[in-house]
């Protein structure tokens, strides 16, 4: 009864602290000092009570605030960064390198206070002790969120007949607070009491399921994507985000199949082999993820988001050479990367604490890259992100205005003074946009006439050209301009008829370089809607200015595919190469 006491003093402690800091005047609230306070409140509450039940009061509330202090320590100096705290939360990375360095030493101070100076490295410890805090919380909360549920299907019955001061009292704020922070505070303290009953094995039998399905479906990606096209994969941003969950989700279930020892890994054939194959599969993964971004970097320079994939990559390459030179190196492979796993996530608090210095400041980097390409003139002046510079990327671009506007008084950058001025009267960045960018319809026209098309005699419609000027903001008509290797223009559409069967035309366009070096149109009627190019064939097909070439070379002309198939009425069977 003392310890659930204890735990419930601290949630309606903690309930106290926010509601205080809730009433503050909204001027208070944007200041850089709330946001330090919020983020310490936030870490020491939290750690308190993810730690009180191992470690007793007194070594939880000194292990919580050694991880709260340097927490608002570093949101106050990442704040610096920026015109204000909204600016700041609203890119969303600093928020996301907050929550680690707020959680993820938890464990290891828990594994220290247990086990001593060596307990940052005793891995059972840290393994059980991480999934067990994920358990807590996450009962807890469903704990409070089904009280709450409860409260207003009472105070709605009283409410029904005439009784409406419950109702009024209980969504007070005072209250809402306090009634929340006890009820986590007791859902803690009961689930700690009741280690076997509420424990994360169950949830990690399994998951360890899902090891031989996320397997197959990784080899048949794998296996079929030189087949499919690599051109068509990195046409778009989302294939590099879709690579790094997908390689996230790999270390996840690497882990759990490893587990805390050799005594409780998962020790069946299928599951052992599932893992190894998804730890060597993961070099895979991050590689191509770092291809699709960097052909999206080529294209369009660096921004916030893309440094902060970027970083998200290359974390996630450590784990993969960990992972894959454990599984190669043969015997104890999962005691090496249970080490792994110490090392990394320590190397992720690191990151994650570097982040939030000017040592590694997105704003800035993003910045520089920006400036530099419409230095040398691969950004012309229309499409400098200027609104992002003044409102979005911190102290670096509203520095980076500050010389574009220096700039915009010299002879010839005229167009550049005109995008100051829209940024001067848009109200949001859609507006600057909007009013910044040409056209889908001016930049058909730029398009119109230096596209070359085949087969020879063959015009591209009007419908085509509106197509391939919507499917991206990107300058495409400059980047005709420029030369393959064979001398030909760095673009190219084919027209034809791709299956005969089919009303109305297909067309393909190719890009040299870049992501959406290929992109495909189908005609219905008087409009062109996207398609997927498909490569058949084996081996690995070619790419940018080599594809414009050997396309040049043959004429554009279409030829049947050399594939049989078994009629079936009005389908037919076959085997694609």
């Amino acid at each position: 009864m003392a310890r659930r006491l204890q735990f419930i003093l601290l949630g309606l402690l903690a309930g106290i602290a926010f509601w205080q800091l809730s009433e503050l005047p909204f001027t208070v609230q944007e200041t850089r000092a709330f946001a330090a306070v919020a983020v310490l409140a936030l870490s020491f509450f939290g750690g308190t009570l993810g730690m009180l039940g191992e470690l007793g009061l007194r070594r939880a509330l000194i292990a919580a605030l050694a991880i709260a202090v340097p927490a608002a320590a570093l949101t106050l100096l990442a704040s610096h960064r920026f015109a204000d705290v909204e600016q700041m939360l609203r890119t969303g990375h600093i928020a996301v390198a907050l929550s680690v360095v707020m959680v993820l030493p938890v464990p290891f101070a828990i594994a220290l206070a247990k086990k001593g100076r060596d307990g940052w490295k005793d891995y059972a410890c840290l393994f059980s002790e991480s999934w067990n805090l994920v358990v807590r919380y996450a009962a807890a909360w469903l704990f409070v969120a089904v009280l709450w549920l409860v409260l207003w299907l009472l105070w709605s019955l009283l409410e029904l007949v005439g009784i409406e001061a419950v109702g009024r009292f209980l969504t007070r704020a005072p209250v809402v607070w306090l009634v929340s922070g006890a009820a986590t505070g007791l859902a803690l303290a009961v689930v700690t009491e009741l280690p076997d009953m509420i424990s994360p094995y169950l949830l990690l039998r399994l998951a360890r399921l899902l090891l031989p399905l996320v397997l197959l479906v990784e080899v048949v990606f794998v296996a079929v994507l030189p087949a499919s096209g690599l051109g068509h994969l990195f046409g778009y941003i989302s294939p590099a985000g879709i690579l790094v969950a997908t390689a996230l989700a790999s270390i996840l279930l690497v882990t759990i199949a490893v587990d805390e020892n050799d005594e409780e890994a998962a020790r069946g054939r299928i599951l052992t082999w599932s893992a190894r194959g998804l730890a060597l599969l993961l070099p895979v993964l991050v590689a191509l993820a770092g291809w699709a971004l960097s052909l999206r970097v080529g294209a369009l320079g660096w921004t916030p988001p893309r440094i902060g994939t970027a970083v998200m990559i290359a974390l996630i390459g450590g784990y993969a050479l960990c992972y894959a030179g454990a599984v190669l190196r043969g015997a104890d492979w999962r005691a090496r990367l249970r080490r792994a796993n110490i090392g990394m996530a320590l190397v992720v608090i690191a990151v994650g604490a570097l982040w939030l210095t000017p040592l590694l400041s997105a704003e800035a980097l993003s910045v520089r890259s920006q400036m530099a390409r419409y230095a040398d003139g691969r950004l012309p002046a229309d499409r400098l992100p200027v609104w992002e510079f003044a409102h979005e990327w911190g102290r670096p671009g509203e520095r980076a205005v500050a010389r574009l506007r220096q700039r915009a008084d010299r002879p010839g950058e005229e167009a550049l003074a005109r995008r100051l001025a829209v940024l001067d009267r848009a109200q949001s960045r859609g507006d600057a946009a909007a009013e910044g960018q040409p056209s889908i319809a001016a930049r058909a026209e730029e398009l119109r006439g230096v596209i070359p098309v085949l087969p020879a005699g063959e015009t591209l419609p009007d419908g085509l050209l509106t197509a391939i000027a919507r499917a991206s903001e990107a300058d495409w008509a400059q980047g005709c301009m420029q030369r393959t290797a064979g001398g030909n223009p760095a673009c190219l559409a084919v027209v034809g008829d791709f299956d005969p069967r089919r009303p109305g035309r297909d067309a393909l366009f190719l890009r040299q370089e870049g992501f959406g070096t290929v992109l495909a149109f189908q005609e219905r009627g008087a409009r062109w809607i996207g398609a997927r190019p498909v490569f058949l064939g084996a081996g690995v097909p070619p790419s940018g200015g080599a594809l414009i070439d050997a396309l040049v070379a043959g004429g554009g002309a279409t030829a049947p595919a050399e594939l049989q198939a078994l009629p079936l009425g009005s389908r037919q069977l076959t085997i694609l190469p």
